[in-house]
């Protein structure tokens, strides 16, 4: 049920009385000098009080029903959505849904959309204000947070915040919306490289073990702001950092546990550190097995097809199955530690299935039923996958052609799963 349900009007004093149980008679209307029977007397008494109290009693409801239309809170362990009554509204369709419980087979699962955003004030108010159309029409109970940090080339030694990050005071203000609408909230650190161009979080290397120690001291210093923030509005999980496969491969093992355990010395949540699908057959490093990260994410975009070709919907399941599914689960054994996909995403386009990295369809028509069943190949497969505890689809808005907004087909993929007791 969406919304409140709006209480009528309260009758009047005449409603109440018509076809009441006791209607008087000519007995009842005689005075004292007519010798009543004191029985009949008292019943008549008790009669009145109990009308009035009744009319007191529907008074107290429908104040009471009023009130709660104004935007009260509710009550603590009812289970209703208690939305933020600081946050900008848009209508009925920016009001949290008050849903019937459901009771899911894996709670823990992380269903989630990852909405991020580029600029100083990115997690504020019109950030916020999409946030229950998010919940509305995917269902989606995890939000994932980017932040932007950013170095000057492949080799620079300092890490550092431009104008594509949110302030501080800005993600923590979003992470505190979110939490007030229900959702639980991923921070994930992105890395970009200035110059040259392509360049990336991957391109990061060094040729020493000082350069390696600096960065990795210059990288704390930057990230450790929004780390504290993060913990201080109750963030649920975080990423010690994300895609750096260079640093992943060859950075010595005691410069990321260093890091892990300066992440943990301020994070209390679930800690993960999220690495590139370009890794998944590399031999993954000690470091990952490190206690305090519970999960290791995965960004997701692996191709199913060769060529610019529509891949006809219902083979998708199966070839989503055996080629990344099974590269998922054979990594989770060998850390010995669940994944969660910590980004995936396919565009509207026919070949979606191809190159699905890119967000471009490069001449490819636009397939929303292409798109919508490749959504639902990877949620059959990811739900029932013990290996496996969350995914999060790149992105509700501010990601080009993987935008999920307005997709309608593929939205209702995702309500039908996020919503399932399965899971």
């Amino acid at each position: 049920m969406e919304g409140f349900e709006k209480r009528s009007s309260v009758p009047s004093a005449q409603q109440y009385t018509q076809g009441a149980a006791f209607t008087p008679g000519p007995q009842g209307r005689r005075g004292r000098a007519g010798g009543a029977n004191p029985l009949k007397k008292y019943a008549i008494l008790f009669l009145v009080v109990a009308f009035l109290g009744y009319i007191g009693w529907q008074a107290f409801l429908y104040i009471g029903s009023d009130l709660s239309h104004r935007g009260l809170p509710a009550r603590p362990g009812t289970g209703n959505a208690n939305i933020n009554s600081t946050l900008p509204s848009k209508g009925n369709e920016n009001r949290a849904a008050i849903r019937p419980a459901i009771h899911y087979k894996r709670p823990a699962f992380e269903a989630g959309i990852v909405f991020p955003e580029w600029h100083p004030d990115g997690y504020s108010a019109s950030w916020q204000q999409q946030l229950p159309a998010i919940q509305m029409q995917s269902g989606a109970r995890w939000i994932e947070m980017t932040l932007f940090l950013s170095q000057a080339t492949p080799t620079s030694t300092q890490v550092r915040t431009n104008q594509s990050v949110a302030t501080v005071e800005s993600f923590a203000a979003g992470v505190r919306a979110a939490h007030a609408l229900g959702y639980h909230v991923f921070v994930v650190p992105l890395m970009g490289v200035d110059s040259p161009p392509g360049s990336w979080a991957a391109s990061v290397h060094f040729s020493n073990y000082q350069d390696e120690a600096k960065w990795f001291d210059s990288y704390w210093q930057t990230y450790q702001p929004y780390v504290v923030a993060a913990q201080q509005a109750g963030a649920d999980q975080l990423a010690i950092a994300t895609e750096t496969v260079w640093l992943q491969r060859s950075a010595a093992p005691a410069l990321w546990n260093t890091l892990i355990q300066r992440v943990r010395s301020v994070f209390t949540g679930i800690l993960t550190y999220d690495m590139d699908w370009t890794t998944l057959n590399d031999p993954l490093p000690a470091w990952m097995k490190n206690p305090q990260l519970a999960l290791i994410g995965v960004s997701e975009y692996i191709s199913l097809a060769n060529t610019s070709v529509r891949i006809d919907p219902p083979k998708i399941f199966s070839m989503w199955k055996s080629v990344i599914k099974t590269a998922l689960d054979r990594a989770s054994i060998e850390l010995g530690k669940p994944l969660v996909i910590s980004e995936i995403g396919y565009r509207n386009s026919a070949d979606t299935l191809y190159n699905s990295w890119n967000p471009r369809a490069l001449g490819s028509p636009p397939d929303p039923q292409e798109q919508a069943a490749a959504y639902d190949a990877a949620l059959a497969n990811v739900i029932p996958d013990e290996h496996i505890m969350g995914i999060f689809f790149w992105g509700w808005d501010n990601v080009g052609g993987f935008k999920l907004s307005g997709q309608q087909l593929t939205l209702e993929v995702l309500h039908k799963w996020y919503t399932s007791p399965q899971s």
